[in-house]
C-alpha cells in the first residue's frame, strides 16, 4: 500500500519529537529541536569576500573578522562534523585572503582537529590575473607567490591542505561530497558535463542511488543539461553561492522551474559580507507585489544588512536546514525540512513550498499606527538636504501571528471613502533580513507617503497585508485616519 508525503513525514517528525509541527509539514516553527541527534552535521558560509589591505598583509581597512568568527563559533558550538565554504572567499584573488580564513578556522577550532573542511574556488579566486592582486603586488616574482591564480593547486593545498582537482569527491561519515571549482571558462558553460560524468562514474562504488542523500556543491548555478544527466538521482542536493541572495527568500530553494528540471532541489547560500549585502529581490521578482501596484519596491540588500550561514542536519529520513544570521545573531525563519524518498511532486517545488509555508500573520492585537509626518520626497543631492513634504507615516506592526511563516513584505492601501480613489505600495518587512528577535525598531515597518499621492477625501481607510517570500497573503489589518 502507498503511503503518502504527509503521513510518511508525519511519522519522521514523530520519532524525532516533532509531533506537534501538525500541517506544517516541511517548515519547522522556532524553538523546535529534533529528539534524536543528526547522522551528519555540516555549516556552510559563502562569499565572504575578505580582502587583504594595499600592505599585502592585513585585512582592509573597512573589513572585520567579526562575522565569519560568528559563523566559526556557531559551527564549534552546534559541534559540526564539515565546514563547506562555496566560494569568493578571497575578494582580489590573493593568497592572503584565503590565509586569513584559514587563521581565523584554526583559532576558533584549534590547530589539530576540527571539522573537515571542504573549499570551493569561486570567480574571485581567479581575480589576482587582473589589477585586483597585481596592484597589491607589482613584483612579478612577489605576485607569483601571492596571487591564488598563479599557482592554484599548490596554493589551494598549502592553505588548505588537500589536494586541488577541478572536480573532486569527499566522504565525511559516510556521506559523499561532490565538487566543481570555478573554470576560466564558466561564463560558456563548460565545465558542467564532465561534472555530471564524474558523479555518474562514481554512483556504484558510492552506492548513490536511493533515498540516502549527497551532496554537490558549486559556487555558480547549474544548468539543465547538468540536472537532466542526474535526473534518477531524487536524493541528491545541490548547493551553491555566487548571488548574494538572502536566505530570508524561500525562493533560494530552486528545485522544479525550467531551468532545474524538478530533478532534485539547488539551494542557493546568502553571503557573509563584511557589508551584509544580501539582496532580497535581486531579479525584480514581483510576486508579492499588489497586482494594482506599479511602484518599485523600496529597500535593496545593502539596506537591510545580513552576514547569513547555514546549518544542515542529515538524519536517517530527512534533511533539516537552519538558516542563520551571523551579525547580530537569531535564525532568519522556521527551518526547511526536506524528507527523504521519491515524491512526486517534489516537497521542494514551488507549490509544495507555498502549501508548507501558509500565510504570515498579524496577532490578534496588532494595530496600524497612522500619525502627521514631514517625508521625504526627494533624496539630497550634491550636499543638499533631502526635500520633504508634509505626509502620513504608516506604522506597521510585526506580523508574528504564525511562526510558520515570517513577514516578508507588506501590501499597503489607502482608500478613500468611496474605495474608488486608492494608492497601493509595497515595502520590504523591516526585519526580514535580521535573525528572530532581532529585528530592529522592534519588527515596526514604516510607511511614509506625502499627502499630494493621497486619494482625495476627509476620511481614508489605510489597511497593511503580510505577504511571504512565495506570494502567500494573509489577513489584512486597517484603521481610519481624518485627513
Amino acid at each position: 500500500m502507498g503511503v503518502s508525503r504527509r503521513d510518511f513525514l508525519a511519522g519522521s517528525l514523530a520519532s524525532l519529537g516533532a509531533g506537534s509541527l501538525g500541517g506544517r509539514i516541511f517548515a519547522a516553527p522556532p524553538g523546535w529541536k529534533p529528539t534524536k541527534n543528526p547522522k551528519l552535521m555540516f555549516g556552510i558560509l559563502s562569499d565572504t569576500h575578505l580582502m587583504v589591505e594595499w600592505d599585502g598583509k592585513s585585512l582592509y581597512r573597512t573589513m572585520t573578522f567579526d562575522y565569519i568568527r560568528n559563523a566559526f563559533r556557531l559551527f564549534k558550538s552546534r559541534g559540526i562534523d564539515a565546514f563547506v565554504h562555496l566560494g569568493d572567499a578571497a575578494h582580489r584573488g590573493c593568497v592572503r585572503e584565503w590565509e586569513f580564513h584559514a587563521e581565523v578556522f584554526e583559532n576558533v577550532f584549534g590547530r589539530r582537529g576540527g571539522p573537515v573542511k571542504i573549499i570551493i574556488v569561486g570567480n574571485h579566486e581567479l581575480f589576482g590575473g587582473s589589477g585586483h592582486c597585481k596592484g597589491v603586488y607589482r613584483d612579478p616574482k612577489s605576485w607569483q607567490e601571492n596571487a591564488i591564480c598563479a599557482d592554484l593547486p599548490r596554493h589551494y593545498e598549502r592553505v588548505w591542505g588537500e589536494p586541488y582537482s577541478e572536480v573532486f569527491h569527499k566522504e565525511v561519515k559516510g556521506y559523499h561530497f561532490f565538487g566543481r571549482h570555478w573554470n576560466e571558462d564558466e561564463y560558456k558553460g563548460v565545465g558542467e558535463k564532465p561534472f555530471a560524468d564524474y558523479i555518474l562514474s562514481n554512483a556504484d562504488k558510492c552506492s548513490l542511488r536511493g533515498a540516502k542523500p549527497f551532496f554537490i556543491l558549486s559556487h555558480r548555478r547549474h544548468h539543465f543539461r547538468f540536472c537532466r544527466a542526474l535526473c534518477e538521482f531524487h536524493n541528491a542536493v545541490a548547493f551553491m553561492g555566487h548571488w548574494h541572495w538572502s536566505n530570508a527568500d524561500w525562493k533560494t530553494i530552486f528545485c522544479d522551474t525550467d531551468t532545474f528540471g524538478g530533478f532534485f532541489p539547488h539551494i542557493q547560500i546568502g553571503s557573509c559580507r563584511f557589508d551584509g549585502g544580501n539582496g532580497v529581490d535581486p531579479f525584480n521578482d514581483k510576486a508579492m507585489k499588489a497586482k494594482e501596484d506599479s511602484s518599485s519596491w523600496a529597500g535593496h540588500g545593502h539596506d537591510l544588512p545580513s552576514r547569513q550561514a547555514m546549518i544542515v542536519n542529515v538524519y536517517d529520513d530527512m534533511v533539516v536546514f537552519e538558516r542563520h544570521e551571523v551579525g547580530q545573531g537569531g535564525k532568519l525563519g522556521p527551518d526547511w525540512i526536506l524528507p527523504l524518498g521519491e515524491f512526486k511532486p517534489h516537497p521542494f517545488s514551488l507549490a509544495e513550498l507555498q502549501k508548507t509555508i501558509g500565510a504570515p500573520e498579524f496577532g490578534k492585537k496588532a494595530k496600524l499606527e497612522v500619525a502627521n509626518a514631514q517625508v521625504e520626497v526627494e533624496k539630497g543631492k550634491d550636499g543638499k538636504k533631502p526635500r520633504k513634504e508634509p505626509g502620513i507615516r504608516i506604522s506597521i506592526p510585526m506580523a508574528d501571528g504564525n511562526p510558520a511563516s515570517r513577514a516578508f513584505a507588506y501590501n499597503v492601501v489607502v482608500a478613500s471613502e468611496d474605495r474608488k480613489d486608492r494608492f497601493f505600495k509595497s515595502v520590504f518587512f523591516v526585519g526580514l533580513n535580521s535573525g528572530i528577535g532581532h529585528e530592529p525598531n522592534g519588527g515596526v515597518t514604516t510607511v511614509d507617503i506625502p499627502k499630494s499621492q493621497l486619494p482625495a477625501g476627509k476620511r481614508l481607510t489605510v489597511a497593511a497585508r503580510p505577504v511571504s517570500s512565495l506570494g502567500t497573503k494573509g489577513k489584512a489589518i486597517a484603521t481610519t485616519y481624518s485627513a
